[in-house]
């Protein structure tokens, strides 16, 4: 994607397919509603605007529209003051009131596995490279989509002109898990759903994606 500011409406779809499939998102109904949909577009904007780390976007040429995408952002350990913003919060947005505390929940459980680990600490770093979101559209899902862009974006992770120290996946998915072992990701931090999500119950799938993880992979 190359500029973020006019083509985010690009990946619009997919975005919507991971606040629908996605197992924590699959959890709240709000996100499903003509009002949540407006909401999310809002809040796809705020998060590709968040900073310049570049992002990737597998695109179909024959039907011309985004396969999926992954959302990367850049964290630092002793951020100047330019640097010094926290993720993009669920809040921001204009959500139906009866839906917002079960958003919150999701927002406060993906906080926690932040909270948890300790990046910077743990491997001595000062700057690493997050992917935030990653997203198939289930029409392309068993295609390699998901494989293919993360090897793109272990590409940019890898170049040495970003001086990244380590990269950091958030597993919230099973799958996602699975394809970051591929990469050589280690597992630095792992929960239960059961225990750290009040919307378990009501997640899709949730016999196969029971632990919430975060990974890690250290460059140097």
């Amino acid at each position: 994607m190359k500029d973020k500011s006019t083509e985010w409406r690009n990946v619009l779809t997919p975005w919507l397919d991971f606040f629908k499939y996605e197992p924590l998102n699959s959890a709240v109904e709000g996100f499903q509603s003509e009002n949540g949909k407006q909401c999310l577009e809002g809040l796809l904007k705020d998060t590709l605007l968040f900073d310049d780390t570049p992002c990737v976007v597998a695109w179909d040429t024959d039907k011309d529209q985004a396969a999926g995408f992954i959302i990367n952002q850049t964290f630092y350990k002793d951020p100047t003051p330019e640097q010094a913003k926290p993720p993009v919060p669920f809040a921001n947005q204009n959500w139906d009131p009866e839906c917002l505390p079960q958003i919150m929940e999701v927002e406060k459980t993906m906080q926690s596995l932040s909270q948890k680990y300790d990046v910077f600490t743990d491997l001595g770093v000062k700057k690493i490279f997050k992917t935030q979101v990653m997203c198939v559209s289930p029409k392309y899902m068993k295609h390699g989509v998901a494989q293919m862009m993360g090897e793109e974006g272990f590409k940019v992770a890898l170049d040495a002109k970003y001086g990244y120290e380590a990269v950091v996946s958030e597993c919230t998915s099973h799958y996602s898990y699975k394809a970051s072992l591929k990469f050589g990701f280690r597992l630095a931090y792992e929960c239960d759903f059961s225990e750290c999500y009040s919307g378990y119950d009501k997640m899709a799938n949730k016999s196969t994606h029971q632990r919430a993880r975060v990974m890690v992979y250290k460059i140097k």
